[in-house]
């Protein structure tokens, strides 16, 4: 975890950058500060795939969006000095940080930045006033690499009791390989299987015994839903473990049919209140 990239989309939800500094710290990783598109760039991206602006509040105008931008940076600083992070370009020893700006705004851009990053950390999406779930599908599509939800208000530590969302599928089997890094470091690790949410493949216990063959300190329960949906279940779940991070694998299902009919993916995406490390 030596790159990592963090977006936040606006000052009044800044857990992204404090769990990115936290790691940056733990890792000693250099860390990018992305600055978000602004509102009229992504409502134009949306407009050109045909799906139209994704708000309904009037757009800001350029003076607006200056002052956001500004702020979001101000904020980015404050969060890396707050942690001791100096600013650099990465080749130095320790953490070090610095700012751009993502000027493109169609969903592929913030993923091909992202391609040269082991992580990229980004808010939890939803309706304005939360960042756009395009832009976290592009994130998530085309990159390559796993990606952090952090939901707001969410304390900067990430990784010290991990849940694993284990649902036997070659999904989740990838994005447990890439948490590798947060998960050797954790205190305790449970893998969670919901019934009726897994695939054909291995059980969570098989997946436990795996794992303790690397020296981890790791449980596994296999849960019924009680008349829940699965996504729910492995929140109230995870809660009840104390986690401070779910690992999973995204869109086992796809994409369209968990978009119409809901899933153990989309419900973590959208409502978790955990942080949550995505990979496809």
């Amino acid at each position: 975890m030596k790159t990592i990239l963090v977006l936040a989309w606006d000052a009044e939800d800044l857990s992204a950058f404090e769990a990115t500094a936290a790691l940056a710290r733990r890792f000693g990783s250099h860390v990018v500060g992305l600055g978000p598109p602004s509102y009229r760039a992504v409502s134009v991206a949306w407009t050109d795939v045909g799906m139209g602006a994704p708000f309904d509040t009037p757009l800001a105008d350029d003076e607006e969006e200056r002052k956001r931008m500004a702020g979001l940076q101000a904020a980015f600083q404050k969060a890396m000095d707050g942690a001791g992070i100096a600013a650099g370009d990465g080749s130095g020893a320790g953490p070090s940080a610095a700012w751009t700006e993502l000027q493109n705004a169609v969903p592929m851009a913030i993923g091909s930045l992202g391609r040269v990053a082991d992580m990229m950390v980004l808010p939890q999406p939803g309706p304005l006033p939360k960042m756009p779930e395009s832009l976290f599908e592009g994130a998530l599509f085309d990159s390559g690499r796993p990606v952090l939800l952090v939901p707001p208000g969410r304390q900067a530590a990430v990784g010290q009791k991990v849940v694993i969302a284990w649902n036997g599928s070659t999904e989740t089997a990838r994005a447990l390989s890439m948490a590798m890094p947060l998960i050797k470091g954790a205190a305790a690790v449970e893998v969670i299987s919901i019934e009726g949410a897994m695939v054909q493949g291995p059980s969570g216990a098989e997946l436990a015994t795996a794992l303790r063959r690397h020296g981890l300190p790791v449980s596994a329960r296999h849960c019924e839903s009680g008349g829940k949906s699965t996504g729910q279940a492995m929140v109230d779940e995870s809660l009840k473990f104390g986690a401070d991070l779910i690992v999973k694998g995204a869109y086992t299902q796809s994409r369209l049919r968990q978009m119409i009919f809901g899933g153990l993916t989309r419900h973590l995406i959208l409502s978790s209140p955990i942080p949550v490390m995505f990979a496809h």
